[in-house]
């Protein structure tokens, strides 16, 4: 196993639990608030966390970039929406939230049509 991909699992495992704790994390996530949409954007934030480790453990090599970069986005998306859909069950609903859902939803979808169609047929 890798160096990066060790690396994504310890910064995936720390992603999880910042998401799920982020009081415990409050210099990476920011102070708590009362606010509904602030709060859920903290646990955002440890979801990023999580995108960069979900990236290193998928993404075992830059070239071709036509799979790299759209499966990194795939990644990327894929931990903020982990993320944002439990600070919603969590903290509550708020429009904006369910808007960002639908803009990281339509994104997920793009780059798995991307890859779909260039990753060749095994």
């Amino acid at each position: 196993m890798s160096g990066f991909r060790i690396l994504g699992i310890v910064l995936a495992i720390v992603g999880v639990i910042a998401s799920i704790f982020p009081n415990w994390f409050v210099f990476l996530t920011g102070a708590p608030t009362e606010d509904i949409f602030e709060a859920t954007e903290r646990r955002v934030r440890g979801g990023m966390v999580l995108s960069a480790g979900l990236i290193f453990i998928a993404v075992t090599s830059l070239r071709p970039w036509s799979i790299s970069i759209p499966t990194a986005i795939f990644y990327f998306m894929t931990g903020a929406l982990a993320a944002r859909l439990l600070g919603i069950i969590i903290e509550g609903a708020v429009p904006k939230q369910w808007m960002l859902v639908g803009v990281e939803a339509a994104f997920m979808t793009a780059t798995a049509f991307w890859l779909w169609y260039k990753t060749p047929a095994a």
